[in-house]
């Protein structure tokens, strides 16, 4: 099950590179379920799928550039980056959290 939030993740994020205003909407969809995917215990498309979302959102995303520099010369406090920070290190934590045995989701089926 692991590897299927992984896989989900990993092509949620692709999609979100060519959808042109609900990209970011996907990208964060794919970052959960990324963080789910890691809390599970997948690690390489835990890790891809942030990878790829912060290439989205600082290279091919122009919408978030704008509204960072609007929320700058209005005198914002930043929120915007902040939130953005934090969904692109949940799996990173979900990672952490997992090796340590904290948070551990069994989702394996019993046949």
């Amino acid at each position: 099950m692991a590897k299927g939030f992984g896989n989900a993740a990993l092509v949620v994020a692709i999609i979100a590179i060519f959808v042109p205003f609900y990209g970011i909407h996907l990208s964060a969809i794919a970052l959960i379920l990324a963080a789910l995917a890691a809390l599970a215990g997948d690690r390489a498309f835990a890790v891809a799928t942030p990878i790829i979302a912060a290439a989205d959102a600082y290279f091919l995303t122009p919408s978030l550039w704008l509204a960072m520099k609007g929320t700058e010369q209005s005198g914002g406090s930043g929120g915007l980056l902040m939130v953005i920070i934090v969904f692109l290190a949940a799996p990173f934590v979900a990672i952490a959290l997992n090796a340590s045995g904290m948070i551990v989701l069994d989702l394996k089926t019993s046949a």
